[in-house]
């Protein structure tokens, strides 16, 4: 039995990005806009949310755009009114006081800017990632103000990790030193993998292709054969957070599977 009821994928902004940071030896001639994705799940133990997506504050506070973005000769995001994650939830019904637990997949920005919303959540990460997240100075790409919070209840983890039923964290170590992805069970879709930056397109995971950035390439192809193999053993569907061509043929939220 699983506890998993539903899945939303919740479109959370874009990014601008060169080719090559989604398939290594890609270019960088050429520019992609890709898609910042964030899950809810609901479960029969409440809301969880695997990634919490970007901050669209920075966007709108010019110093905070110059010093995380402009300095660094990134482009801005792009997150219009509709990719607001407390909207869609609002949407579905979900308030931030709901949600339950938070996955972070890892420490980056696009995937832990919203997390200040859900001070009553548990944010599970793996204890391979603290050191990484919580380093002085920080890694290129890590806002330790998204989760730098002494209230914070964190629940660190170890490698595999049953959540609940249906619900189980895999350690796919390599894009950072403790990404970590979800193994969700649903009642009428079956197996889905959220596979958090494991993978940005299902090019990488259908070639074994890294992506552009990883900590340690060896553990990161390693992690793209390991949920290949979850893929091919229980017929899953992979949920790959930054690709712009899967993302057009998802359901989004607030349509959701089941």
């Amino acid at each position: 039995m699983t506890s998993v009821q539903k899945l939303f994928v919740l479109l959370c902004g874009y990014e601008i990005v060169p080719f090559s940071l989604c398939l290594r030896g890609g270019g960088d001639r050429f520019v992609m806009s890709v898609p910042i994705s964030a899950y809810l799940l609901e479960t029969r133990e409440g809301l969880v949310i695997f990634d919490t997506g970007f901050d669209p504050s920075l966007l709108r506070d010019a110093e905070e755009r110059e010093k995380h973005f402009e300095a660094h000769g990134w482009e801005t995001p792009v997150v219009w009114p509709q990719h607001e994650m407390l909207d869609q939830l609002g949407q579905i019904g979900a308030a931030p006081a709901d949600i339950r637990h938070v996955i972070l997949s890892h420490a980056h920005f696009d995937h832990t800017g919203n997390l200040k919303h859900f001070p009553r959540a548990k944010v599970w990460m793996q204890e391979a990632e603290r050191d990484y997240a919580f380093a002085d100075p920080p890694h290129l790409g890590v806002l330790r103000h998204d989760f730098d919070d002494p209230d914070i209840d964190w629940c660190w983890v170890d490698g595999d990790h049953e959540i609940m039923p249906g619900l189980k964290l895999v350690a796919t170590h390599g894009h950072t030193p403790g990404h970590q992805s979800a193994l969700v069970t649903l009642p009428e879709t079956g197996t889905a993998v959220l596979v958090g930056d494991v993978g940005d397109w299902l090019q990488n995971f259908d070639e074994e292709i890294l992506p552009g950035e990883a900590s340690d390439d060896v553990k990161a192809l390693e992690s793209i054969r390991r949920i290949n193999g979850l893929r091919r053993d229980l017929n899953a569907t992979l949920f790959v957070g930054h690709d712009p061509y899967l993302i057009q043929t998802q359901r989004l939220a607030p349509d959701f599977y089941t």
